[in-house]
């Protein structure tokens, strides 16, 4: 091999030399470019999945944390009698203002201890709360319910429950 023509472009004219050169930096600075920008891009991609991921956790934490408390509760009131159970469900809920009348009963022959609960104008989300802590924290069962609307506001309602453990 010789050693004088190792460089192709060494029999090349001194203007097409400068065009080969002036392309390969071209080209170099090309390669570089779209190296740059594809790491960019994956950056910038990272970037956006962090911040999409920092929303969904925003977003469940909350949910994550109810349901924590509400399996720290569960069951919490289940050694106490069903009145003081019906007691604190009802209180803990703010619903106190709205309680007519709790009573205990006996529930039949079987003597399960019972309590009969009234309360006036409740929403749906609250009645639906009522019944979940009454089952989950108290360990009531709700042997009787009646609901009656309010023929002062539509979208409330009066509620008799008998509940038993």
């Amino acid at each position: 091999m010789d050693l004088e023509r190792f460089f192709i472009w060494q029999d090349w004219p001194v203007e097409k030399q400068k065009m080969f050169f002036a392309a390969l930096v071209a080209a170099w600075a090309l390669v570089l470019f779209m190296i740059w920008s594809g790491l960019n891009e994956s950056q910038s991609k990272a970037v956006r999945i962090m911040l999409s991921s920092k929303q969904k956790y925003s977003k469940t934490v909350p949910l994550v944390e109810e349901l924590k408390a509400g399996e720290t509760s569960r069951g919490a009131l289940v050694d106490r009698e069903p009145m003081t159970a019906a007691q604190q469900v009802i209180r803990d809920l703010g619903l106190d203002l709205r309680l007519t009348s709790l009573r205990p009963l006996q529930a039949g022959a079987n003597s399960d201890q019972g309590v009969q609960v009234i309360l006036e104008s409740l929403n749906m989300p609250e009645l639906v709360a009522l019944l979940r802590d009454f089952s989950v924290r108290g360990g009531l069962k709700v042997t009787n319910f009646n609901i009656s609307h309010r023929l002062d506001s539509p979208e409330l309602a009066d509620v008799q429950i008998i509940l038993t453990r």
